[in-house]
Parts: structure tokens; C-alpha cells; sequence
């Protein structure tokens, strides 16, 4: 009895192992595998991983079942008293769990998932084989076509990934390396227009412009590249070029008073649904460092450059041109503090430990100040969100965009006033 009270325990432990090692290991690996070792059933398990992942869990607990029973019997055999039969079979179990978990299967399988799923695929199989039909009863043709388009692609990011983390955490990789490796990942799920440029605070050139008034305008902002607009910015014409100024004016092929129009080159238009990382790709195969970003309704959204696509990836990149960076959150001596306008929702959270909803349909704090509001703006308009006060600091521009609001922080024992 006892060693069959150990066969279970055993058969137990090697079931967590192959199901965690299942887990990680992709069709690549498991094909060279089977180059190696033609018999071995690892892509039969694979081609049906749901059924066969169901199978060895019914095994498992059925193993660990008995395993109790037996040893309760056992126990049994000796004192003669069943509620002393199964305090000792629940004592003696538990010890046992807590032994396996100094040398955890799920653990040594993720770790060593190639050669533990090599090594379990015939008793993963065989044991799947003698449930026949069953577990195909439990797995929805649904489930089963999600899993052949889907489970390839998202095992191998999650085994990536999983490396990522502890190759971090035992200091083979730096902490920046493996955020520059986890953002690749964050790329495909971020939106453009999470990094774009708004409109309000794009620099555009007007058609019918000067080259020697551009030019100064080129000098004033620093940039190289400015779209230039038609009646309003959302009737782009296409995006100017400083080099091509320079170039025309110094040839002397065109005079400083002629129009800017005839140096604009057609600029590229993108959705801001699209994602960063299917952007990022196609200005680099077209050799593109610059597009336009619209809106569903066709208007113009804002601005994004390469450099921007690339700062999601490695972080702020910032040259000797660039102006120095201005503070989002500025503290003010009375304990309040002066927040940027365009500062980004998800960092104003992070800053004030906030926990707003996921699904909040503005990108910036004025947006959320804005929606919070109900209406339009304007200087002193006040707002409660959750602790914080709200208030319109300053506006700009023709339009009067906000600019800059206060923001005061009320602990949670007072009660906040508009």
C-alpha cells in the first residue's frame, strides 16, 4: 500500500510538471524535438493541447485523491479509528505538500520546459488516449479554433517575456535593458494616438507663406519638418522640408519672397487607432519620418514624428536644439501645485495615486478636466476629482486652450469645496 501511496504522489507531481512544461514550450520547439526523436508524441499533444491539458489535470487530482486515501487506510490498519485515520491522512498529506514545494514541478517545469515536456509527452498522451472522448466533450470547437490561431503566438511572448523578468531580477539584464525589451511588446498594444502630437500644439505653416517667413518660423521653433496647411488644420496640403529652403534659396533657383508651396512634399495620413508598432514599421520600410493623424470623422487629430515612435521604444531623447524640459508637476510654496495641461492621463494618476477607469475616453488632463466639467473651460473654472480640486490656471492661444491648471489635494478626513 505504501508504494502504491508514493506511485500516486509521483504520478502527481510529474502531471504538474508536464502541464506547466506545456505551458511554455512552442510548435517550433516541440518540431525540432521530434526531428530528434521521430516516436516521441510531443506535437500529438500539441496539435490537441486543450483535451490534453484537461486529461493530465482529471489525472492529477484523481492521483492526489488517492493518494490521500491510501495513506488513510493505511493509517487505518494501525489505529483502528477513522476520525484519527483521517486527522493522520490530511496531517501526512499536508507535509507532503509542503515538501514538494522546496522543489515545485510547476516551477522546474517552466524552467526546464523542453526536456520535461520530452519527457512526459508519452504518459500525457496515454493517459489523454485511456479518457477516449471525454475531454473533446468539455473543449467547444470555438475554444479549440481561438487556440490554434492564438495560443502559438501568445505562449511564445509569455515564455518571453517570463525570461525577460528573471533575467532582470538575477541581474543579466539591466532594468532598462528589460523595459526597452518589454516595451517592443507594449508597442503593438499602444495607439498612436497616445503619442502623437495634438493639433493645438503642432507648428504649421500657412500656405501662401513666404520662404523668408518660413524660414524664421523654421528658426523659431527649431524643427525641421512643418506641415503646411491650407483654410485650417484640417485642410493639410502637405509638410515642408528646412533643407529644402535652404537649398532653393542658397541655388538661388527661388526667390525669398516666393511661396512655400511650391517646396511642399506630400505627407502621409494615418489613423489614431492604428498601432505604434504597425506605424513604426511602415515609416521605416517607406523611409517616411513624419504623418499626419486623423480622426474618425476625418479630421485632423495631430502630428507624430519617427522620433516620437521611437521615444515609446528607448524613452525621451532629447539633442542640444531641444528646449529644456518643463516640469508636468510643479509644487507651489502654499502646498498646492501647477499641472500641464497636455500632461498625459495615465501619468497625472500615477502622480496623485488616483485610480480612475480604464476606459476614460480623454489622453491628457485637460480633457479630463474638461470632461469632468460638462462644458467648455475657462480661466477659473473649478472640478472635483476624487481628492483633487481643479482649477484653471492660465489659457493660450486664439482659441484660449487651457494651459495650465491648479491642483489642490484634500486628505481624506476634509471635506473639498468648489
Amino acid at each position: 500500500m505504501a508504494i502504491f501511496f508514493l506511485a500516486s504522489l509521483i504520478l502527481t507531481w510529474v502531471l504538474n510538471l508536464a502541464e506547466s512544461a506545456f505551458d511554455y514550450i512552442s510548435y517550433r520547439e516541440a518540431e525540432a524535438v521530434v526531428a530528434k526523436r521521430p516516436g516521441n508524441p510531443i506535437l500529438q499533444v500539441l496539435d490537441r493541447l486543450p483535451e490534453h491539458q484537461l486529461a493530465v489535470r482529471f489525472w492529477s487530482s484523481v492521483f492526489l485523491a488517492t493518494s490521500a486515501v491510501l495513506i488513510t487506510v493505511f493509517i487505518d490498519y494501525f489505529v483502528n479509528n477513522v476520525w484519527l485515520s483521517a486527522a493522520g491522512g490530511i496531517l501526512v498529506m499536508g507535509v507532503m505538500t509542503l515538501l514538494s514545494a522546496f522543489r515545485s514541478p510547476r516551477k522546474i517545469g517552466a524552467k526546464h520546459y523542453e526536456v520535461s515536456a520530452q519527457g512526459t509527452a508519452w504518459l500525457v498522451r496515454l493517459l489523454t488516449v485511456i479518457l477516449g472522448p471525454i475531454p473533446r466533450l468539455f473543449i467547444t470547437d470555438t475554444d479549440t479554433e481561438n487556440d490554434d490561431e492564438n495560443d502559438e503566438a501568445d505562449l511564445e511572448e509569455k515564455h518571453f517575456r517570463e525570461y525577460v523578468s528573471r533575467a532582470s531580477k538575477a541581474d543579466v539584464l539591466e532594468d532598462d535593458e528589460a523595459e526597452m525589451i518589454q516595451s517592443v511588446f507594449e508597442m503593438d498594444d499602444t495607439l498612436v494616438r497616445a503619442i502623437m502630437v495634438p493639433r493645438t500644439d503642432v507648428v504649421w505653416l500657412e500656405s501662401g507663406t513666404t520662404l523668408a517667413d518660413a524660414t524664421e518660423i523654421f528658426i523659431d521653433s527649431g524643427f525641421s519638418r512643418i506641415p503646411l496647411i491650407g483654410e485650417s488644420p484640417d485642410d493639410v496640403l502637405g509638410i515642408v522640408f528646412l533643407k529644402d529652403i535652404v537649398r532653393a534659396t542658397h541655388t538661388q533657383r527661388l526667390s525669398p519672397q516666393e511661396q512655400v508651396n511650391v517646396l511642399a512634399r506630400e505627407i502621409r495620413v494615418v489613423p489614431e487607432s492604428k498601432s505604434v508598432w504597425d506605424l513604426l514599421q511602415e515609416l521605416q520600410r517607406e523611409a517616411i519620418h513624419a504623418a499626419i493623424v486623423v480622426d474618425e470623422y476625418g479630421g485632423t487629430a495631430g502630428l507624430v514624428t519617427l522620433e516620437d515612435l521611437i521615444e515609446e521604444l528607448v524613452g525621451d531623447i532629447s539633442d542640444e536644439y531641444d528646449d529644456v524640459e518643463i516640469a508636468d508637476v510643479i509644487p507651489q510654496p502654499n502646498g498646492e501645485f501647477l499641472v500641464n495641461a497636455s500632461m498625459s492621463v495615465t501619468d497625472f494618476s500615477e502622480a496623485f495615486n488616483l485610480f480612475l477607469d480604464d476606459d476614460e475616453d480623454v489622453d491628457t488632463v485637460g480633457g479630463l478636466l474638461a470632461k469632468s466639467l460638462g462644458k467648455i473651460p475657462v480661466e477659473g473654472s473649478v472640478t472635483e476629482i476624487e481628492n483633487l480640486t481643479l482649477t484653471v490656471a492660465s489659457l493660450v492661444g486664439k482659441r484660449n486652450r487651457v494651459d495650465t491648471i491648479k491642483v489642490t489635494v484634500h486628505s481624506s478626513s476634509e471635506e473639498t469645496t468648489a
